[in-house]
């Protein structure tokens, strides 16, 4: 017995799309921009040490 299922088309966001796929390499470069973002934070933070250490002396 098959039941009466409306055929509903939806539209799905790119955003949506992305996160359901599971594409190997939009994982890498999920991780190399994730790495390069953690990267730039500590090189600021380290910069910002240096600066505040040449300041005080």
């Amino acid at each position: 017995m098959k039941t009466n299922e409306p055929n509903i088309k939806r539209e799905e966001s790119t955003y949506s799309l992305l996160v359901r796929s599971e594409d190997k390499r939009r994982v890498i470069t999920e991780a190399v921009v994730y790495g390069l973002i953690i990267l730039s934070a500590m090189a600021a933070i380290w910069e910002f040490g240096e600066e505040f250490f040449w300041f005080r002396s």
